[in-house]
């Protein structure tokens, strides 16, 4: 099996009237980008397509995407059965093939929870999200697993999409692509497909093609700050308590800052309760102005106090929804998408430029007037139906391709006009998380599991947590999920490149002392966030059995692995197998089942790799850290 990029037959298809895309490839006039790829020109129709083509350094890697753009006066062919991927291999008889993929977010304990899936002779496997949104029950990220290797995939677009991989008698075919397309484009219209990222690997074991993806995103995609990773924040916001109390007012919120300086935290968030005219969260989106009952003087001074104490200021959106009656459905309906049957609830389309630019101008003057250094967006509707309804019969898919386009441009231009801002991604909670927006952001809230719904989930809360830090580890490296105790194993359960500390940092009984030892804890281990997973036990989401994972820095020779013994494991110990361990070394060793980190002990790597760890406590943690030494 071998992706071979050429410039006459590219891993892609599609048709644009009557011809195939082996015709455009073969027939058309073709120019070399600047960038890197090609453009195909037709002079009959003023037709082009352009493949823009990024070459690694290591050629087993390519990403590549596909527009095509109408330079004509007049309306193009129809284009349709756009497949950026469409790949083909041989393969015989006795070769095993698995598809290696994960469930995404849906507010489960489950979310994240790898899957491994084996595609006999005659079958077909499918991914595909619900309602528009990337991540939203399934994850564009899957490695495809042979006998002696194989290719991890990562799909960079925010909206629907689909994959299918299925074998037959001659061999296999992978496709991938929006969930469906065919468009006619108007004189000078354009859109772009998802971009596709293809890996590689060599070898038995399937880790080494997911690592290789993490890699790849750490050093080229992920959005860096001072030359390194921008990394999400150890931060507090007041959402719960306005949830449970509905008392969330400046006062509060200055308070709160305070204490999250005495915490040591390094930032502060306003979420989705500082805007509107008096309503509840949810109505009032669309009417982006503080709520002058909550906030007499604007957000300003919160974000001042936080940047006193030394933290980051972090503010909530949700642009793309809208509710009626809200200042943007009054002043400017012309933006919106309805659909039949909800006259409530409205899609703000950012696929229309006019739209797209008032929302980014709207938002930007917010950033520059309070000082926000987090851009936090939400995206609690389901797009496609909107999508759908707009498309005229010749432009399936058009609709949601440039609403698509327009959000990149505007989180683009936010970050050009205010050079350090961040991007967090929340959508519900982990739901689009993607290629291109890994590209361009991180999720503060991986899942809305550990969101209220966890008040009556007991011990399972922290089931959900580990499932989503070993599960979606696996190929994206930088997330953050919500910790409600700070005794070691429900932090620990927690704890990934960043942490939200979610519940009332006020509260009289706020255990202060352990919530700084566990912001400790993480800074210390942050940089090993960083470096290769490996999960160590097989991941489930039931209470008897143990979690286990570890992040391995081969360029440091330095690690950590983590043990969860769940609050119902009869078992007190388990055997586990190091990995990345050069079994000729000698490793400065720690294990630690609480905060108290214990003198390191020297041991050889060949007894350190075949690793035996006991956690007598349930439910208990194990945090065992090593260093190289020889």
């Amino acid at each position: 099996m071998k992706l071979d990029f050429d410039r006459q037959s590219p891993p892609l298809s599609f048709t644009i009237g009557d011809q195939s895309s082996n015709a455009v490839f073969s027939s058309w006039d073709r120019s070399k980008i600047d960038d890197g790829g090609w453009r195909y020109s037709d002079s009959e129709t003023e037709l082009a397509v352009e493949v823009t083509v990024r070459q690694f350094d290591d050629a087993k890697v390519v990403e590549w995407m596909v527009r095509f753009i109408n330079d004509g006066d007049e309306t193009s062919p129809i284009i349709t059965d756009v497949l950026p991927l469409n790949f083909s291999w041989e393969m015989s008889e006795d070769d095993d093939l698995h598809l290696g993929h994960a469930n995404g977010s849906l507010c489960r304990m489950d979310d994240f929870v790898p899957t491994t899936t084996k595609i006999r002779r005659g079958e077909e496997k499918t991914l595909e999200p619900m309602g528009g949104r990337s991540s939203n029950g399934v994850m564009p990220f899957f490695n495809v697993i042979t006998d002696d290797g194989g290719f991890t995939v990562a799909v960079g677009w925010s909206g629907g999409w689909r994959s299918k991989l299925n074998r037959d008698d001659s061999g296999c075919r992978l496709i991938a692509g929006m969930t469906e397309t065919s468009i006619a484009l108007g004189p000078k219209e354009s859109f772009r497909t998802p971009k596709m990222l293809l890996v590689e690997w060599d070898g038995t074991e399937p880790e080494i093609g997911d690592n290789a993806i993490r890699r790849l995103l750490l050093e080229h995609y992920i959005p860096q700050s001072e030359g390194e990773p921008a990394l999400p924040p150890i931060a507090h916001p007041r959402q719960l308590v306005y949830y449970l109390t509905q008392k969330a007012d400046e006062a509060d919120h200055l308070e709160a800052v305070e204490r999250a300086g005495e915490l040591g935290l390094e930032a502060f968030w306003v979420d989705a309760l500082w805007y509107g005219g008096g309503g509840d969260w949810w109505e009032e989106v669309g009417s982006w102005r503080v709520r002058k009952d909550r906030f007499p003087n604007g957000l300003k001074p919160i974000a001042d106090a936080a940047h006193e104490k030394g933290m980051k200021f972090v503010l909530w959106f949700e642009p793309e929804r809208v509710r009626a009656g809200t200042d943007i459905h009054r002043n400017h309906p012309e933006y919106l998408l309805s659909i039949d049957g909800d006259s409530d609830n409205f899609l703000y389309d950012l696929g229309n430029r006019d739209a797209c630019e008032f929302m980014t101008d709207l938002i930007s003057e917010i950033i520059t007037e309070v000082g926000v250094d987090i851009y936090r967006q939400d995206c609690n509707i389901e797009l496609l139906p909107y999508w759908e309804q707009a498309d005229g019969p010749d432009q399936i898919g058009f609709t949601e391709a440039k609403h698509i386009e327009g959000l990149y441009w505007m989180w683009d231009e936010l970050v050009r006009r205010h050079p350090g801002l961040l991007i967090d991604n929340c959508a519900s909670g982990g739901r689009r998380i993607d290629l291109e927006t890994t590209s361009r952001s991180f999720p503060l809230w991986r899942s809305d599991y550990t969101d209220i719904v966890a008040l009556s989930e007991g011990m399972k809360l922290q089931i959900g947590a580990q499932c989503q830090t070993a599960g979606l580890s696996r190929w994206v490296p930088i997330h953050t999920a919500a910790v409600w105790t700070f005794d070691p194993y429900s932090f620990r359960s927690s704890m990934s490149t960043g942490v939200v500390y979610y519940t009332d940092i006020l509260a009289d009984d706020y255990p202060i002392a352990d919530a700084k030892i566990g912001a400790a804890e993480l800074r210390r281990l942050r940089p090993l966030f960083l470096g290769d997973f490996h999960l160590l036990i097989p991941l489930s989401d039931e209470a008897h059995d143990w979690c286990g994972y570890q992040f391995h820095r081969p360029d440091l020779g330095q690690g950590f692995a983590l043990f969860l013994r769940r609050h119902e494991s009869p078992f007190p110990t388990a055997n586990v197998n190091l990995r990345g361990i050069d079994r000729k070394a000698v490793y400065e060793v720690t294990m630690a089942t609480n905060y108290t980190i214990p003198n390191p002990k020297k041991i050889s790597g060949e007894e350190f790799a075949n690793f035996r760890a006991e956690v007598a406590e349930i439910p208990g943690s194990l945090l065992v850290e090593y260093r190289k030494v020889t």
